[in-house]
Order: C-alpha cells, then sequence, then structure tokens
C-alpha cells in the first residue's frame, strides 16, 4: 500500500461522517478514511455506552491512538493501565497488546489509525445507522470470525475483553 500525498482540504460537520454504523454495543462513524487521506489515517469517532470493550489484541500494521471527548475510557496498553478522561490522549504503538472499556456511563471518543485500511473492516463488519434506531444485541459477529477476518487485516485477538469488574 502506498501513501499519496492529499493537498485538498477535507471537513466533516458534526454529526456527520463517511459512513455510521453500530459496531459492538455503540456507533461508529468513519470521519477520514483512506481515500480521503491518501492511505496515511484513518479517523473514527466512537460512541460507546458503560462497559463497551474491545478483546486484548494487537495491531501488526498500524499504529493507534486515543483522543477522548467525552467520559471515561481505561486502556491497557502493554501491561499498564491508563485511565483517560476528557481531553486525554494515548497513543499505543503497532506489536503493542492492548484493550479499551468505557468505564463511564457513555464516552465519546476518537481514534486514528495509521497507516489507514483496517477501518474498511470495522464498515464490513458493522450495521448500517438508520432511523430505526439502535439494535437490541450488540453487532459484533461470533468470535472465530472476529479472530479469523481482523488476523486477515494484520490484527491478532490474544485475549478476551475486558469487564468492569477486571478493574476493581
Amino acid at each position: 500500500m502506498s501513501t499519496e500525498i492529499i493537498s485538498k482540504p477535507y471537513c466533516v460537520p458534526s454529526g456527520e461522517g463517511l459512513v455510521n454504523f453500530w459496531w459492538k454495543t455503540g456507533r461508529m462513524t468513519v470521519k477520514a478514511g483512506g481515500g480521503e487521506t491518501g492511505q496515511a489515517f484513518a479517523q473514527l469517532e466512537n460512541f460507546d455506552p458503560r462497559g463497551t470493550a474491545t478483546p486484548l489484541h494487537v495491531h501488526h500494521n498500524e499504529d493507534e491512538t486515543f483522543y477522548v471527548v467525552e467520559g471515561a475510557v481505561t486502556v491497557i496498553v502493554g501491561g499498564e493501565r491508563i485511565d483517560l478522561g476528557p481531553g486525554d490522549y494515548l497513543f499505543a504503538p503497532r506489536d503493542v497488546p492492548h484493550t479499551t472499556i468505557v468505564t463511564s456511563e457513555s464516552a465519546r471518543y476518537i481514534t486514528t489509525i495509521s497507516p489507514a485500511g483496517l477501518e474498511e473492516l470495522f464498515v464490513e463488519l458493522g450495521e448500517p445507522v438508520t432511523d430505526a434506531g439502535q439494535p437490541v444485541e450488540a453487532v459484533l459477529p461470533p468470535m472465530p470470525e472476529v479472530v479469523r477476518r481482523f488476523a486477515a487485516y494484520g490484527v491478532e485477538i490474544t485475549g478476551p475483553p475486558l469487564s468492569l469488574d477486571d478493574l476493581s
């Protein structure tokens, strides 16, 4: 994958995105994908309720950052617990295991993946947002399929998601 230089501005208004979809127990919006950034990065806005968590995983192809806008998110990265609140930023380098969990009633945070590409998998596995409201069940394929699909993108699932009880 080559990175091309983008020389034109790109703006996404508040509340909008390229794609809005349900993922896990929350909503994800692609604000910028590889097509908009010359594959340099993808940026995702996450709106998740309390307890939404990712499995412990390792990105072998991309770095990931987290910027919390509202609420609280705990990240375990490289075995270290880091509690994030509004305005906090965290860099999680590739090849370092990490997992996240929302510890407030809800959280809104921005995830940046560099280089881009992985955002395409989230869109493939998610369920488009419609006016019908949020799905009753979590939007997530069975774990063996999640492991297989993420591995095809260079992401290794190495453990289960955190639970709020794990943080006590």
